[in-house]
């Protein structure tokens, strides 16, 4: 191949945008900038001699593997499923179950001939005293995330005391798990996203590290859970990001260790999920899904919406699990480790989520950490404003959101819908998940 090469003229890169601009025919080269978020700015075109290119990080390009294997994963919560729900599903292609317990009594009967073994399985506990009742698998991954569920009730009922008894009680469990995906759901920007749960992993590292846990055990415990949102190849470059960002964060504490990748969980984001032509959403969800698995996430869950008739809930359920096992069965997206490595496009937005992500990082841990700034809600006026603007793209038609501002579907009834009442006051704004659909007005439509 590279003989190949030297049957052609290399071409000097202010050359290559003189060409550009021919064939724009006079038009700007901004044109071909763009903002896919409103703190993110990417260019189309791209050459070597300036593109950034780390072919040798490892780390980002997630070459640990041998394979893009990854998790097919789906929610079961013992207040709403039963066990035969998780039998079917495992007995229909899902390779990956998250259990949210509430009564550790029941655990027992609610995982009744599930062959942990063979599978990959998380469990959330929803209080300090449940995770220490409930006997668990030894192969489960453990999710006692205390500032999630604080930051879920708008209330530090939790202290992180609980989270280190937690962790001290389960010696032989991966067990530090970060709900990132929580910012994102609530409206954060990638970039946003990113740089707080780095943030939020920080605050689990430095409890551990005071209390002489070394790096390597508290690498070892690590799962990261992050959204998936409606940019294609800006999620792609943020599950690349993330390793990298775990990275700077370890050798923050010491410059010498070199992190091992830790576990990383996708989940399609809630936002972008809508009641009017709701059968728009399976697309959307294809292609979140499409992204995360490139970018090189190791589970997956396929969100899906839970209003409609209980056919049209279990319609959707068994949608999001068949998008899934198509793309790995019939299209082979397992089969490539890190498929858009190498491409500049990737590469420059990779380097430009980790720049910024970071220096936010950098600025919410000089102002006490993610915790304080949670409770002083810095974090959620953050959010907000890129709620805001997320809002107002959609109502200026600036941004398409198909079947809702852009190509309704006539031939449906249109559902009129309202943001979400303010709820009882607690100590600090609530992150709650975020529906766009919610704070469209019909009457921009055009």
């Amino acid at each position: 191949m590279k003989e190949l090469f030297k049957e052609f003229t290399s071409t000097s890169e202010a050359d290559w945008l003189k060409k550009i601009e021919v064939d724009l025919k006079g038009k700007s080269l901004d044109v071909l900038k763009s903002k896919p978020e409103p703190d993110l700015e990417i260019i189309a075109y791209h050459h070597a001699d300036s593109a950034v290119y780390l072919p040798e990080n490892a780390a980002i390009r997630n070459l640990s593997r041998n394979a893009n294997q990854w998790g097919i994963r789906q929610e079961f919560n013992d207040n709403k499923e039963n066990n035969n729900d998780i039998l079917e599903a495992l007995n229909d292609g899902v390779t990956s179950i998250g259990l949210s317990i509430n009564d550790p009594v029941s655990f027992k009967s609610f995982t009744k001939d599930v062959q942990f073994q063979y599978i990959s399985s998380d469990i959330k506990y929803s209080s300090l005293e449940v995770a220490l009742k409930t006997q668990v698998p030894s192969q489960s991954t453990l999710n006692f995330d205390s500032i999630a569920l604080n930051a879920e009730k708008g209330s530090s009922d939790i202290e992180m005391a609980s989270f280190l008894e937690f962790y001290k009680s389960k010696p032989t469990h991966k067990s530090i798990w970060v709900s990132g995906n929580l910012y994102g759901e609530a409206g954060a920007s990638t970039i946003q996203e990113l740089a707080f749960t780095v943030g939020h992993l920080n605050e689990y590292i430095q409890l551990l590290f005071d209390q002489n846990y070394s790096l390597a055990e508290i690498n070892d415990k690590i799962t990261v859970s992050l959204s998936v949102n409606e940019n294609y190849f800006v999620n792609i470059a943020k599950f690349r990001a993330i390793h990298a960002l775990i990275s700077l964060l370890f050798e923050g504490y010491d410059p010498k260790y070199k992190a091992k990748n830790a576990t990383i969980y996708g989940k399609t984001n809630l936002r972008h999920h809508a009641k009017n032509d709701k059968n728009n959403n399976p697309l959307r969800e294809t292609t979140q899904a499409m992204s995360a698995i490139i970018g090189g996430c190791d589970t997956l869950t396929v969100a899906y919406p839970s209003f409609g008739t209980e056919n049209e809930i279990n319609r959707f359920r068994r949608i999001a699990k068949n998008i899934q096992l198509i793309l790995k069965e019939e299209s082979y997206f397992d089969k490539v480790v890190d498929p858009s490595g190498g491409a500049y496009y990737i590469e420059s937005i990779t380097n430009q989520l980790i720049e910024k992500a970071w220096a936010i990082f950098l600025e919410v841990e000089h102002k006490g950490g993610i915790v304080k700034s949670i409770e002083s809600n810095d974090i959620q006026t953050r959010i907000g404003e890129n709620k805001n603007q997320l809002i107002a793209d959609l109502n200026l038609n600036q941004r398409t959101f198909l079947g809702v501002n852009k190509h309704a579907n006539a031939m449906e009834d249109w559902v009129n819908l309202n943001p979400p009442k303010m709820e009882e006051p607690t100590a600090f704004v609530a992150l709650a998940p975020f529906y766009l659909e919610d704070h469209f007005t019909k009457t921009n439509l055009r």
